[in-house]
């Protein structure tokens, strides 16, 4: 918030590098991906960076890519914390596990839908996913690609917005 009241978007690439931009939005990702429902608003860096003129594609592929690595991390501590789950969690677990088994196309679909339309933390899919057995690759590829792309509109929308905002 301080840089969109104190300083124009290229201001802020001037301070950082470009280098160091891309590099930044993939830690941004990550720290978002490994926190748990932290909320850390990379959101509004990503937009900051985009409407300084950086590659709006490239910026929304390193954010994902950390936030996939994030995510991963957060799948793997639910696929290990099964053991301590409550017995009357288990049940739920058991009916998504079947739900997987019974409808092998459809969940993958709902991850990606999930990561295109959801501005909310990944943690949920992943750890929840994690705690199911479910296959890792069925839930981060999906959910990954489907980040990829609200991401990138993300990107571009903070470049519309703050074209419109300035009037052109």
């Amino acid at each position: 918030l301080f840089f969109y009241v104190y300083a124009t978007p290229e201001q802020v690439i001037g301070w950082i590098g470009v280098e160091n931009a891309y590099l930044l939005m993939g830690i941004l990702g990550f720290l978002s991906g490994v926190m748990t429902f932290s909320g850390i608003p990379y959101h509004l860096i990503l937009i900051a960076l985009s409407t300084g003129g950086l590659n709006p594609v490239v910026l929304a592929c390193a954010t994902t890519v950390g936030l996939a690595l994030g995510d991963s991390i957060s799948y793997f501590l639910g696929y290990q914390s099964t053991a301590i789950v409550p017995e009357r969690f288990k049940s739920v677990l058991s009916r998504i596990r079947i739900l997987g088994e019974r409808y092998p196309r459809v969940m993958p679909v709902i991850f990606f839908f999930y990561g295109a339309c959801v501005p909310f933390s990944n943690d949920f899919i992943g750890i929840t996913m994690g705690l199911a057995r479910y296959s890792f690759w069925k839930v981060m590829l999906p959910l990954s690609l489907g980040t990829l792309i609200f991401n990138t509109g993300v990107a571009y929308f903070g470049i519309y917005a703050y074209d419109f905002v300035l009037g052109y």
